[in-house]
């Protein structure tokens, strides 16, 4: 079943996010932290873009989403999350620090 994904931005960091699968609707508040943005490394990234790959990532992942997600939460809890996300988002891959 594929989930059609809807993002409203609240503010800067603060998107409203409504998953429609089927018949069963359900809604979520995700918060992008500047330092997602920094960890990123994809200047002038779409925010609402950025929000829509990354419940789509989780959707792949995870059957049900919590009503508030952090993606900094996810970025520490989930070591592919970012990756996953620069590729989406079309951004190039960032080496590992040595």
């Amino acid at each position: 079943m594929s989930e059609a994904v809807r993002v409203q931005d609240l503010d800067e960091h603060r998107f409203a996010v409504e998953v429609k699968a089927g018949e069963q609707i359900t809604h979520h508040q995700v918060t992008v932290p500047d330092s997602l943005l920094d960890d990123l490394v994809i200047p002038d990234v779409d925010r609402d873009r950025l929000v829509t790959e990354a419940v789509g990532y989780l959707l792949e992942r995870h059957p049900g989403l919590p009503t508030e997600i952090n993606l900094v939460e996810v970025e520490h809890a989930d070591p592919r999350f970012l990756e996953e996300l620069r590729v989406r988002l079309g951004g190039r891959p960032v080496p590992p620090e040595i």
